[in-house]
């Protein structure tokens, strides 16, 4: 594991023209990340989110860069800093599906998040096939000034998503012997939520 620690991720979310989304996302694969960056992925929709929407998500291990998208196909672009919580240092290379997890939280309750999260990754990644790229916290709050905190996990299908899922019926085919643990935090986690909410998305094609 590289010892660079990075510290800011830049979200950014480009719409483009109808039906060029795959052609925008391959090209800004190809590129690669910008100076001094990583790039943590380039994801293209599933569920919840508009089929002319691109994600890029960088890591920086100082203030990021403006984007710079100069690209006939590119509509519009909205890009948000977020500071890192926990993890967040390798980029998404596995196969499958990404969510993006929003979280909505009062502010003093981000630590409580975080360390409720953490806590329950140790035995919910032992049991199921999610793993966690990284949590963070965005620097703007919400309209009502609430912490607004995202999670990007790896899935290796929408099945294995589902038999996360702690409020469900255990699957028959897995054991999930800490499901008590993980769900019970997970539970906890629940409680001090304002709002949540999530979309699902893929890498972009190489």
């Amino acid at each position: 594991m590289s010892d660079i620690n990075y510290r800011i991720l830049r979200f950014d979310e480009l719409v483009v023209q109808p039906n060029r989304g795959e052609d925008v996302a391959r090209a800004i694969k190809a590129n690669g990340p910008p100076p001094s960056a990583q790039l943590l992925g380039v994801f293209q929709p599933l569920i919840g989110v508009s089929s002319n929407i691109v994600t890029v998500v960088t890591n920086w291990t100082g203030e990021p860069a403006p984007h710079c998208y100069e690209n006939a196909a590119t509509r519009s672009v909205r890009s948000r800093v977020f500071d890192t919580l926990a993890r967040g240092q390798m980029p998404c290379t596995a196969d499958g599906i990404y969510t993006h997890r929003w979280f909505v939280v009062a502010p003093d309750q981000v630590q409580a998040l975080t360390a409720l999260s953490a806590e329950a990754w140790r035995s919910s990644e032992a049991d199921t096939g999610m793993r966690i790229a990284g949590f963070w916290n965005c620097r703007q709050p919400t309209a009502d000034g609430a912490a607004l905190v995202l999670m990007i996990v790896n899935y290796p299908s929408l099945t294995a998503w589902d038999e996360s899922r702690y409020w469900k019926p255990k699957p028959e085919h897995q054991a999930q012997p800490n499901r008590d643990v993980w769900g019970g935090l997970f539970a906890r986690r629940r409680e001090i939520l304002l709002d949540s909410w999530v979309t699902v998305h893929q890498l972009a094609k190489s």
